[in-house]
């Protein structure tokens, strides 16, 4: 909320200012994260597997946000109505700039290629996690950023022959390039060395595979049967066909730890063996393939996994993929116009980032982590001492 005031106030005499959906910005930036499950993202990707193929059943963070946001009988739209007046309209504005994109300055305030979320993670995870990655001159980018009416195609190239439609977004003065750059290279950094950590992400494994397969025995076996309780959060979320904001509502990550805490003591069971796993930090150990530059024994072990392991996708053996694709080029691919990192020229011409910096043009080409985590360490051992 502290970035997003200061994008504002830095901008509000460059813009046709509406301090209304200004102050629904500022607000939205406080609000935008209130709808993480316990352990963030990663029980958001172990709902999107568990929930695979009902279609319309799963909800990401965003639209479980902007339902609690929402909410009739909820108490932040209480709060708002009683800050903003009225019927709960600006509970509804807020939700609404949270779940779509983005088509003015306020919006992309909230949710763009340089929006407050992304300035303050990039700071603050750095700072947390102790890395050297991540760093970016924040006063220079702020000091340097501009509003500017640009045109929803590709600058610098005529995509028809009538002009489309322009919308302010924002950008950076050209003197504040090299600063721009290094924005866009430290949310790589931090993706490729931090959040996309082998030990990071094979405890993210680890905790899925522990929900999926204490939802999948809560279909049939009785809570008694794994050591949980009938009123346990967890379970009653489960039993719930479609996910409801009350139930949801009621986990968190002590719920989820206290469901693994039961649960290890059923050491004969997967179930409890996962448990165990986690709650003793147990961690899987990885392959990790070049998928980039792959050498012959990258595409040798790989062919291995998928020829002889592949009925163990899944059970055994998890599958981590992931897209380190940072910065997408709107020359060769459709791009949200917010998405774009923009430079404001001398002559009050816009241009892409990627066009002007050939380290930022190298991002946009197709990158991914690639890993194989195993529950049986045998296993791993046998793929591991595969040569090419």
């Amino acid at each position: 909320m502290s970035v997003a005031e200061r994008a504002m106030k830095t901008q509000g005499r460059a813009i046709r200012w509406n301090s209304n959906k200004a102050h629904i910005a500022v607000i939205a930036a406080l609000v935008h994260d209130l709808g993480h499950g316990p352990f963030s993202h990663a029980f958001e990707e172990a709902e999107k597997t568990r929930l695979k193929g009902q279609e319309g059943v799963y909800q990401n963070h965003e639209a479980w946000t902007a339902e609690i946001i929402s909410a009739q009988t909820g108490s932040i739209r209480r709060v708002l109505t009683e800050e903003f007046g009225g019927s709960g309209a600006a509970a509804d504005d807020i939700a609404a700039l949270l779940t779509s994109d983005p088509t003015d300055i306020y919006g992309a305030v909230v949710s763009s290629s340089f929006d407050a979320d992304r300035l303050d993670y990039l700071q603050r995870d750095k700072l947390m996690t102790g890395s050297g990655a991540g760093g970016i001159d924040f006063d220079w980018l702020i000091d340097n950023l501009r509003v500017q009416s640009v045109s929803d195609g590709t600058e610098g190239i005529d995509t028809s022959d009538s002009a489309p439609p322009s919308f302010e977004t924002f950008c950076f003065s050209e003197k504040a390039l090299q600063a721009a750059e290094a924005f866009v290279i430290a949310r790589y950094h931090l993706y490729s060395q931090v959040y996309y950590h082998k030990t990071t992400r094979g405890v993210e494994q680890l905790l899925s595979a522990f929900l999926q397969k204490l939802a999948s025995e809560l279909k049939c076996n009785t809570p008694q049967e794994l050591n949980l309780s009938e009123k346990h959060p967890l379970v009653e979320y489960y039993a719930s066909t479609i996910p409801t904001l009350q139930r949801y509502l009621t986990l968190d990550d002590t719920v989820i730890w206290s469901a693994a805490e039961a649960c290890k003591a059923r050491t004969d069971t997967e179930l409890g063996q996962l448990a165990n796993r986690l709650r003793n930090r147990d961690l899987m150990k990885p392959i990790t393939i070049d998928t980039t530059h792959p050498t012959a024994t990258d595409r040798a072990r790989r062919r291995y996994i998928e020829e002889h392991l592949g009925v163990e996708i899944g059970k055994s053996v998890f599958l981590d993929r992931a897209p380190l694709n940072i910065y997408k080029d709107a020359r060769r691919e459709p791009v949200k116009p917010h998405k774009r990192v923009r430079i404001l020229r001398s002559d009050e011409s816009t241009t892409d980032l990627a066009r002007l910096s050939k380290p930022i043009e190298a991002l946009t080409e197709d990158q991914e982590i690639l890993r194989y985590y195993f529950l049986n360490e045998s296993t791993r051992q046998i793929v591991q001492n595969i040569r090419g």
